[in-house]
């Protein structure tokens, strides 16, 4: 009896030690290994190549990301953000120089999605059935992936153009739009809002410099639902009517066109060939009422 007593006290004690091991090394297992060494800050050229679809390019001057085909136009940051996260993705199993039959069964071939990062080639395959993760081919090695990347690599290019209406870097100092009748019609009065001496003026006395500061603030703020390029964009065929707007440091103001219909809001930029596209609401905010 004590001898099986003892048996079952080690038996025990062995279980605990198990547990205690696993546990211990569980959290390592789960680091997984990285695709790359390679970080954010070393990328300054992005390409989607695609099969049946624009390459689309993308490269970085100072501490800006462009879009340079097929559309030239500012990038928007937060996409670029989720393509280069595929650097520090998890690898959660790895396969060295797979023959060409195994690459063709796991999605490889001359139609598969690539996004290069400078040179480097990041190929996608299918989606593993069981764990729904997905197969990148890099460097001569399959990885098995958590994929928050592929749906981006398929969208149409004027999905990387950045929402902002003015960059972060750009500071109004001069605005010069058209005013909104009380009906809020669009009326054919325009004024100027000037910052002098740390305040925002106008030539209209009745705008508080509060009001005024709200006025800047939404403007210098506008995020498009959507931005598209001129030559495909759906625009009223209304006449439009003209905003300047000058920035700090800058000695060539920004013109912009301003139409609308029921439910849009349109404000075209014809130096970019660019359609900004707003909620018809926004105009309250972006325009004042005719003295």
């Amino acid at each position: 009896m004590k001898s099986r007593y003892l048996i079952n006290i080690l038996l025990i004690a062995l279980v605990f030690s198990l547990y205690w091991f696993v546990n211990q090394e569980a959290p390592k297992q789960l680091q997984g290994q990285g695709l790359t060494a390679t970080t954010h800050g070393d990328i300054t050229k992005i390409t989607i190549l695609r099969d049946g679809l624009d390459t689309i390019s993308i490269q970085k001057n100072a501490s800006n990301w462009r879009l340079v085909h097929p559309i030239n136009a500012p990038a928007n940051n937060t996409r670029i953000k989720l393509l280069l996260s595929i650097l520090n993705t998890n690898s959660h199993a790895q396969l060295s120089h797979a023959d060409n039959a195994t690459q063709t069964q796991l999605g490889f071939n001359d139609s598969s999605t690539i996004l290069k990062l400078n040179e480097d080639n990041f190929q996608f395959g299918n989606i593993e059935s069981i764990s729904k993760r997905r197969y990148v081919l890099h460097n001569d090695v399959i990885h098995l992936i958590d994929d928050n990347v592929a749906p981006l690599l398929n969208a149409n290019a004027a999905s990387f153009i950045d929402n902002k209406l003015i960059a972060l870097n750009h500071q109004i100092s001069k605005l010069s739009l058209p005013t909104l009748n009380t009906d809020q019609t669009l009326s054919t009065h325009t004024i100027t809002i000037e910052q002098k001496e740390g305040h925002w003026k106008s030539d209209n006395n009745k705008l508080s410099s509060d009001q005024l500061t709200i006025l800047i603030d939404a403007w210098q703020h506008a995020y498009a639902l959507q931005v598209l390029p001129l030559s495909t964009a759906s625009v009223p065929a209304s006449e439009p009517h003209n905003i300047v707007v000058w920035f700090q440091n800058q000695t060539e103001p920004v013109e912009l066109q301003l139409q609308q219909d029921n439910r849009t809001l349109y404000l075209n930029s014809p130096s970019q060939q660019l359609s900004y596209q707003f909620p018809i609401a926004l105009l309250q905010q972006l325009l004042p009422i005719s003295p």
